[in-house]
């Protein structure tokens, strides 16, 4: 069971990638191809012909040719062809009778009718590449059991090519395989597929099953079998019992060629169909790109007509809106607009195993978040919601129409409501926000605070002009002050006193009420501006390149990404402060100016000096608040490894020298952190001698000015013919103060302002960083599998010899391949290369003949799976862990734990699926870890699977488990191994040295070659 007993390996070669193991045209000797009563044709791409008689078979000598689906008349094409397959040299072409072209529904029968009607069929055309080589023959002529052998391979090739032209990739999940046994039972309603490079043949001996769901399999009463291959899938009505045979057996019973004959009629009618929709499609396409530009066009008018909109007139949501798109596109477009993001098209191929608004996320680059409606969420301020409407939970937009209110866009039915009470009971009770990402570009601090006070202008505006109002209601201090002392209590004027005391209780009243708006102002600002921004930083680093996080550990960058969060919080209050303490100085410092410009002149002048000695004590922190932030995220990346690691601390009795090596950094950052208290002391000193200067320099002059006078009227006679008496002095002396306290809070806050430096050195890698995004790259689609690396050379330093030396290799779609080699021959720099963590220096990896520089590497890795040797656990439940976040059920996760052989272990479990695995995991054995990362990289049927040393854990009979899994699963595979027991069974191993491939081939013939392989495999058995 299994493998299809004809397949043969491949040679060994030493060096090589994976060959082809077709024959070629040096495969036929002169004597076989006499055998075969046919014509040799040398033809190329401007001499096509038709595929149309079933009786006709054309074997690739040399060259290549390319297959097309065409609508022919009478025999002659009436339209455009669509590519269907290569056929290369080695194979064979079987002649299939035309099809008559239908509309989408079940295909009919009736060939020849058609034909002779002159009505429209579907038939196929070959077109050569230059310098192809053809052998024509009778299919007869292949019927003699001269050619059992070969006619089994080329029927195989066949079928897997014509299979894969009607099942491409991105069918239905399997939930298992078919067995080439009589009389199996399989389960009603499960997707059935044939095990990895199987062609099987299968009857159906009771009850009812069709293949994709279309074509049924025949009763084992009608003579003919059913061959399926590649991502053809069956399913079974009811429960039901099918007989399957390979090939060989097929050929041998004599069932072979009248089976061949049906499935060409099924898919010559399958293919007249497929064409049918895709024409409707087209159609659909067009009709849907000439509504859209209606839309658009009279979207334009629109806005031109709102110019002449009335100000503060409503501005109506619903207009732009496409009523012939996707409902949920077009409501997470207006959320995204009124958040300031782009959402990209919609995609043309649908992901099946993501939530459409995470696939619309995905490709617009933002992130969502799930949010909870309730407690009256629709009378508070929040930010544009995406919710869900009424029964059938329509998508729709909800945006923000002032402070604490609502409006509901239903795109749906194109209308615009608020959100009332009523409106909100109807709405589901989640919601979805989106985050709008940084800029794809090099950042810098202007450019993080700008995106971070986007579109906040009333917060700003508000905390300014309450700031603007204190500052003015703050000089009623200083004004009342020299009224009372100098006027009111001379003359005793108790209700002008009054007056005035009430007057003063109404300022301190305002200017406290103007300090509340401002504080939630500010408390608002800060908050939307944190929440933006934290949420862009951490988007930010999930969206880096592997590369980037080499040089980092993950304290150290926490504590990076953590300080863009602290120059915020340092900007945006802060920075605010200042504006407001400048305000009032400036207040302030024009009524000192009213009352004397000399003493103003020298307040000023002891200010700029105070300031001086404070800015060069603020530089001589800088350095140490450098190495001491730097420092921080040392000992934070150490803390953080030294915990991880504290169970392997203990094993090793190392403690002690973990304690020394981080009390060593403490002890550093200690004395770094008393230097500069010394010196932020100094600096403390100097605001609290400020004010005590100038009030001794300012009573000095006044002294020194009074002495020089022999004004005999006495010293208020001397003032006031100065024009400075005792009434301005009075008033001078609490505007000073207030000047000089808003001074001494303007030096801490460019003393604060000084520390963001060393925050913005060591978070400018993260900022600088270029994202991996994928607006410019192209979407992969479905994968088929097929890897080929050219050339590829690199290495991880300049200075260092390469990793990877000029390597070429090819493995096929759907191979089990194996890497073997040294420890750093390479084998897992491959592996970074190909999933796109590393950039070669030169040459190219492809996946089915695309360069993966220009594809939209996130969405080609949600398609591979992959284990590591030192992969970890997350906490949970071990559902959650083989599940994740994808949308699948407990059913899945155990077929992949069954097929990764941890099934039984997780039934003898307390709680089995459900059972809680703390972080790491470290209830479970090695094994056990290692094959619940295995289910966890099956479960959602990847087309690619890479297994790093992932199995190095499991004993002889989970391996074998593991293997057999592995060999049925029709995908392609890749394994790095040190265990060279656990590839017995793949298709082609490579054996890595110095970065080169050394040797390739299958394990025996690798055996037998007597090369580096078998030093490896010798080693190990002693």
């Amino acid at each position: 069971m299994g493998q299809n007993p004809q397949q043969t390996m491949p040679k060994a070669t030493p060096g090589t990638g994976p060959e082809t193991t077709r024959a070629s045209h040096d495969s036929f000797d002169a004597e076989l191809l006499a055998k075969i009563d046919g014509t040799r044709l040398s033809v190329g791409y401007h001499n096509p012909f038709l595929i149309q008689e079933p009786d006709l078979i054309w074997l690739v000598l040399k060259g290549s040719l390319d297959i097309f689906a065409v609508p022919v008349v009478a025999g002659k094409i009436v339209g455009t062809g669509q590519h269907l397959l290569r056929v290369e040299a080695g194979e064979l072409v079987f002649g299939m009778a035309p099809a008559p072209a239908q509309p989408a529904g079940p295909p009919s029968s009736a060939d020849e009718s058609a034909a002779q009607a002159g009505q429209t069929q579907i038939a196929l055309r070959a077109v050569a590449t230059m310098g192809t080589e053809l052998y024509r023959a009778r299919r007869r002529d292949i019927e003699d059991e001269d050619f059992d052998i070969i006619v089994v391979d080329w029927i195989d090739t066949w079928i897997g090519q014509l299979a894969t032209v009607l099942m491409p990739v991105g069918g239905p999940r399997a939930d298992g395989f078919l067995e080439a046994e009589p009389g199996l039972e399989y389960p009603a309603k499960r997707v059935l597929l044939p095990q990895a490079r199987d062609t099987i043949w299968l009857q159906a001996d009771q009850g009812e099953a069709k293949v994709a769901g279309n074509w049924p399999i025949p009763g084992a009463g009608e003579g003919r079998w059913f061959p399926l291959s590649g991502n053809l899938w069956l399913a079974c009505e009811n429960a039901c019992t099918l007989s399957g045979i390979y090939t060989p057996t097929a050929l041998f019973r004599g069932a072979l060629w009248q089976s061949l004959d049906g499935f060409h009629r099924v898919f010559m009618g399958a293919l007249a169909k497929r064409l049918a929709e895709n024409q409707q499609r087209d159609a659909a396409r067009l009709e849907q790109r000439a509504a859209g530009d209606r839309l658009t066009f009279g979207g334009a008018l629109r806005r031109i007509a709102g110019i002449l909109r009335p100000l503060g007139a409503d501005r109506n949501l619903t207009e732009g809106l496409d009523a012939t798109a996707d409902p949920l596109h077009e409501a997470a477009r207006l959320v995204a607009a009124a958040s300031g993001i782009s959402i990209a098209p919609p995609a043309r191929a649908k992901n099946p195993l993501a939530h459409p608004l995470e696939e619309i996320a995905r490709r617009s680059q933002v992130r969502t978040r799930r949010v909870l409606l309730r407690d009256q969420w629709h009378r508070q301020d929040n930010d544009p919601l995406l919710g869900y409407l009424g029964a059938d939970q329509r998508p729709v937009a909800l945006i923000p129409d002032g402070p604490r209110r609502y409006r509901l866009i239903d795109p749906s039915t194109n209308t615009e409501q608020p959100v009332t009470d009523q409106v909100a009971e109807q709405l589901a009770g989640e919601a979805q926000v989106l985050y709008r990402p940084f800029p794809a570009h090099a950042l810098n601090v202007r450019e993080v605070l700008r995106f971070g006070l986007a579109g906040l202008r009333l917060d700003p505006a508000t905390v300014l002009a309450m700031g603007l109002l204190t500052g003015l209601l703050a000089l009623a201090t200083p004004i009342a002050t020299s009224q009372i002392l100098s006027d009111i209590i001379p003359r005793a004027d108790v209700s002008m006193h009054l007056m005035l005391v009430a007057g003063l209780v109404l300022a301190a009243l305002g200017a406290a009420a103007f300090a509340v708006a401002r504080s939630f102002a500010m408390l608002r600002l800060q908050t939307r501006m944190d929440a933006r921004i934290q949420t862009a930083v951490w988007d930010r680093l999930l969206s880096l390149p592997v590369s980037f996080f080499r040089d980092y550990t993950a304290g150290d960058l926490a504590d990076r990404a953590n300080g863009i969060n602290a120059i915020r919080e340092v900007l945006s209050s802060t920075v605010i402060q200042a504006a407001l303490n400048l305000v009032f100085s400036v207040f302030s410092l024009v009524l000192l100016f009213w009352y004397s410009w000399k003493l103003a002149l020298v307040a000023l002048a002891v200010v700029l000096v105070i300031l001086g000695l404070s800015f060069l004590v603020t530089l001589m922190q800088l350095p140490l608040q450098r190495e001491m932030i730097g420092r921080g995220g040392k000992i934070e990346g150490l803390v953080f490894q030294l915990l991880v690691g504290l169970s392997k601390l203990r094993i090793s009795a190392a403690e002690a020298r973990a304690f020394a090596r981080w009390a060593e950094q403490f002890s550093i950052t200690k004395d770094l952190t008393y230097r500069a208290r010394r010196l932020a002391a100094l600096q403390q000193v100097l605001n609290a001698l400020f004010p005590l200067i100038a009030s001794i320099v300012f009573f000095a002059m006044i002294s020194f000015a009074l002495n020089k006078s022999a004004n005999p009227g006495g010293a208020e006679f001397a003032m006031a013919q100065s024009g400075f008496g005792i009434k301005e002095f009075l008033g001078f002396l609490p505007a000073f103060g207030q000047f000089s306290g808003a001074m001494t809070a303007l030096l801490g806050t460019l003393t604060t302002l000084i520390t963001i430096v060393p925050l913005y050195e060591r978070a400018r890698p993260i900022l600088e960083a270029i994202p991996e995004r994928s607006e410019l790259k192209a979407d992969p689609g479905a994968l088929d599998g097929h890897i080929e690396f050219s050339s590829v050379l690199f290495r991880y330093d300049p200075q260092v010899p390469p990793a990877v030396n000029q390597v070429s290799l090819r493995i096929p779609s759907g191979s089990y391949v194996a890497f073997v080699g040294a420890s750093g021959s390479g084998k897992s720099t491959l592996v970074r290369l190909l999933l796109g963590f590393e950039q070669p220096e030169s040459g190219g990896v492809y996946i089915d003949g695309r360069d993966i520089s220009g594809l939209d590497m996130q969405a080609v890795r949600r398609q591979i799976g992959v284990v590591l040797q030192n992969g970890r656990i997350m906490s949970g439940s071990i559902f959650d862990n083989i599940v994740g976040s994808l949308p699948l059920t407990i059913d899945d996760a155990w077929q992949a734990a069954e097929m990764a052989g941890f099934s039984d272990d997780i039934k003898q479990m307390p709680m089995g699926m459900h059972t809680v695995l703390p972080d790491g995991a470290a209830s479970l054995s090695g094994g056990q870890r290692q094959r619940l990362m295995i289910a966890r990289a099956l479960v959602h049927k990847p087309r690619i699977l890479i297994l790093d040393e992932a199995t190095s854990a499991l004993d002889n009979r989970t391996q074998d488990v593991v293997n057999k899994s592995l060999a049925k699963l029709n995908m392609t595979r890749i394994v790095v191994a040190h265990r060279l027991s656990t590839i017995e069974r793949v298709d082609r191993i490579f054996v890595m040295r110095q970065g080169s491939i050394a040797e390739s081939g299958g394990f025996r013939e690798l055996m037998d070659l007597n090369g580096e392989f078998a030093e490896l495999a010798r080693r190990q058995m002693v």
